[in-house]
């Protein structure tokens, strides 16, 4: 009779077993939805793309049991991937600056964020939900001049670009990158009296302004490396450019600093997007949902020395003080985004401009 019990008890024990092994998936794996399943995304290189490899896909594969491919690429080169491939969409998740969300919503190559999936959102500055919740920031940088201390003192204003004592000292970005039409709005903004909102329609008045400063640029220049440059003694001052291409060197000692002209910092947001049609797209948003997550946004930002997205984080003194962060320090900078809309309307005419200016 005992046996017979212990054995009973023992059937009944694993057959309960068996059942709880059934529902087991649902209960343990959360993730088995995506078990098995690649994805393809777009990230951006430099710093933040390799924090991006070391700390968040390893992680993130894990807990999926999925494979992601993140190539790697600039905003331009991004949109072109995905025009090449719209009719049948190969990324899943790409990495662009807000100029290049206006685009990609404009030609129909993104789909709106998946609030539903991505509660993270909630978390978000409503200024960085960008084109009617089709684009979200991950990282803001605050674009201003960059200077050697040993060679000059912060600038007051961008007027101060066209003092005769920076003759052949100012290394100017160049049209390559996005910065460049930062200088073209300032420009207008000294010669117009207006503030950035309306100087960036009143560009004609830029123009004969840039032409003024000629005899004050040493360089046009296209590489992330200016700012090295202008500590080694290659000029005085440069600009303007992104404090996350800046800061690094001055973490690690090098005689460079920023200053942001009383005429405001401009604003450099790096987004991320879905991909309309996207293969795979609630594991993309599950990716997207992630890159929002309060300690990804933390280690990013610590990271790239760029501010992040998502409100009640706290930094060191040595790092918050890089950082244009949290929202009433943008404020405190004014800090600005163009319209880009309008902008990238202009933008090759504006290119032809400066390198009518600056190379004839």
């Amino acid at each position: 009779m005992t046996r017979t019990t212990i054995n009973r008890r023992s059937i009944l024990k694993t057959g309960a077993a068996a059942a709880a092994g059934l529902a087991a998936p649902s209960f343990f794996v959360r993730n088995a939805w995506a078990t098995g399943q690649t994805m393809q995304i777009g990230i951006w290189g430099g710093t933040q793309g390799e924090f991006i490899r070391r700390n968040v896909l390893p992680a993130f594969e894990r807990e999926f049991d999925c494979k992601v491919d993140a190539q790697q690429g600039s905003t331009l080169g991004q949109i072109g991937l995905l025009r090449a491939a719209k009719a049948a969409p190969k990324f899943t998740v790409m990495f662009i600056d807000d100029l290049g969300v206006e685009i990609a919503k404009r030609e129909d190559l993104i789909a709106a964020l998946p609030k539903d999936k991505m509660p993270n959102l909630g978390k978000v500055y409503p200024r960085f939900i960008y084109n009617d919740g089709y684009g979200v920031a991950l990282a803001v940088s605050s674009a201003g001049l960059f200077y050697n201390p040993q060679a000059t003192k912060p600038l007051e204003s961008y007027a101060d670009l066209w003092n005769p004592r920076f003759a052949r000292k100012f290394s100017m970005v160049g049209t390559k990158t996005t910065p460049s039409v930062f200088m073209i709005i300032a420009a207008a903004a000294i010669a117009t009296g207006k503030p950035y909102k309306e100087a960036q329609y009143l560009t004609d008045a830029a123009w004969p302004k840039l032409a003024e400063l000629k005899p004050n640029v040493l360089n046009l220049y296209s590489t992330d490396d200016a700012a090295l440059l202008v500590a080694q003694g290659q000029g005085s001052i440069g600009g303007p450019e992104y404090s996350k291409y800046v800061f690094p060197y001055k973490v690690k000692g090098a005689p460079i600093e920023m200053c942001f002209p009383k005429e405001g910092a401009f604003a450099g947001v790096n987004c991320q997007v879905l991909v309309k049609n996207a293969p795979a797209a609630d594991l993309g948003a599950a990716f997207m949902n992630r890159m929002l997550d309060p300690a990804v946004q933390q280690g990013l930002a610590e990271a790239a020395l760029a501010a992040p997205a998502i409100g009640g984080l706290s930094f060191k003194p040595e790092i918050a003080g890089l950082l244009a962060y949290p929202d009433t320090k943008m404020d405190e900078l004014g800090l600005f985004s163009p319209d880009w809309a309008h902008v990238n309307s202009v933008r090759s005419d504006w290119i032809e401009k400066i390198s009518q200016i600056f190379t004839a």
